[in-house]
C-alpha cells in the first residue's frame, strides 16, 4: 500500500511514460508500519473487505508496491482465484516478487503504467488503486479510470483508496501535506461515471485520513 508515495517523490516517484516509481522499498515498508502504528495488517484486511473479494475472483492490484496487499488478497480469492500486481517501480516489483516467492505464491508482478495496462478487455473481476491516483497527473487520471473499466467486465468492481475532503477537516498529518493535501478523491466521482462506472459509493476509511470510492462497471 502506498501511504508514502508523495514522501518518496525524491526517490523518483512518477506516473507516465518515464515513470520509475518509488526507489526504496525497505524504507517504504517501514514507513507504512510506523504510520499505521504496527496495525498495517488490519488496515489491509479492511481494504480487502471493501473490495468485496471472494473465492474465484480475479484481482488486479494497480500500484502494488512491495506486494503485501497482493499477497493478502491472494488468500482471499482462493480457491480458484488469481491476483496480478502492476507498478511503475522496478525496485518495488523486485521486492514484491521476492515476498511472493518466499510465501510460495504464484502472483505475477508486471512493470506497467496504470494508464496503459497490458491486459485484455474484461480480464479481471476487481481492480484496486490504493493511494496511487494522487501521484498521477490530473490530466491522466481519467485515462487510468478508463483503463480500469476496460479490463473489467460488466458488473466488475473498482475500489479507489486515497485522500479526500476539505483540508481543514483532515486530522492525520499524512493527509495534509504535499500531493496528499492537493488531492481530493471525491472529485473523481464524475470522471468515474464518464469512464463507465455506476453505483458509486464513498466513505471514510478511519485510517490515516484516507477515504474510499467504490463503483461497479456498467
Amino acid at each position: 500500500m502506498h501511504h508514502m508515495r508523495s514522501e518518496a517523490r525524491a526517490a523518483g516517484a512518477a506516473i507516465g511514460p518515464e515513470a520509475k516509481g518509488i526507489g526504496f522499498p525497505r524504507l517504504y515498508d517501514l514507513l507504512v508500519f510506523m504510520l499505521t502504528r504496527g496495525r498495517d495488517r488490519a488496515y489491509r484486511e479492511a481494504l480487502l473487505d471493501l473490495a468485496g473479494l471472494a473465492p474465484g475472483f480475479r484481482l488486479l492490484d494497480v500500484g502494488c508496491g512491495t506486494g503485501t496487499q497482493a499477497i493478502s488478497a491472494w488468500r482471499r480469492v482462493q480457491p480458484g482465484g488469481s491476483v496480478i500486481g502492476v507498478d511503475v517501480s522496478e525496485k518495488m516489483l523486485a521486492t514484491a516478487r521476492r515476498k511472493a516467492s518466499r510465501a510460495g505464491l504464484d502472483i505475477p508482478f508486471h512493470h506497467a503504467d496504470a494508464a496503459e495496462l497490458p491486459f485484455e478487455d474484461g480480464r479481471f473481476d476487481a481492480v484496486t488503486f490504493t493511494t496511487v491516483l494522487h501521484m498521477v497527473p490530473e490530466a491522466r487520471r481519467g485515462l487510468c479510470l478508463r483503463e480500469a473499466a476496460r479490463v473489467l467486465p460488466p458488473g466488475g468492481r473498482l475500489l479507489l483508496i486515497d485522500y479526500a475532503g476539505p483540508l481543514s477537516e483532515r486530522r492525520h498529518m499524512s493527509a495534509k501535506h504535499g500531493l496528499h493535501g492537493q488531492f481530493d478523491l471525491h472529485r473523481l466521482r464524475e470522471p468515474l461515471a464518464a469512464a463507465g462506472f455506476e453505483r458509486i459509493e464513498d466513505g471514510p476509511l478511519n485510517w490515516l485520513g484516507l477515504h474510499f470510492l467504490r463503483a461497479v462497471r456498467v
